[in-house]
């Protein structure tokens, strides 16, 4: 994908679940489109049971001297390209502002892989600073 700069695998603990993706994109400040149009773009990937928009739980918080919307989905996923929505999928995603920048990392995959892995991405985020 054009605006992914890394992009990774991330194992279930036990291969019960699959892999989930771990995807950093970088944009100039401004770039990237507005952070709640992305938010809703998101929800609309997500679909409850009745199929219904999903509803994203969002917090902001503080890391160093930049803001951090952290932003949580659960439900059938039907992410660009795919055929058919994939039940049981989570996102967890952290949209960091540093000075001149947005960054959206984002944990995509099943529910149970997501879940396992939830410590160590907010180990991640919130270890975040930016560079001297």
């Amino acid at each position: 994908m054009q605006f992914r700069v890394l992009q990774y695998a991330v194992p279930s603990n036990a291969g019960e679940s699959g892999a989930a993706e771990l995807v950093f994109s970088v944009f100039a400040a401004g770039d990237g489109g507005p952070i709640d149009a992305n938010i809703k773009r998101w929800e609309s990937q997500f679909r409850t049971d009745d199929g219904q928009s999903a509803s994203a739980q969002v917090k902001e918080i503080t890391v160093g001297v930049f803001p951090i919307r952290l932003v949580e989905l659960a439900g059938n996923y039907q992410g660009m390209g795919q055929a058919a929505p994939r039940p049981g999928i989570m996102q967890l995603a952290g949209i960091l502002q540093p000075p001149g920048k947005t960054i959206f990392v984002r944990l995509v995959g099943p529910s149970a892989t997501v879940e396992s892995a939830r410590a160590q991405f907010m180990t991640m985020i919130e270890g975040a600073r930016p560079a001297p």
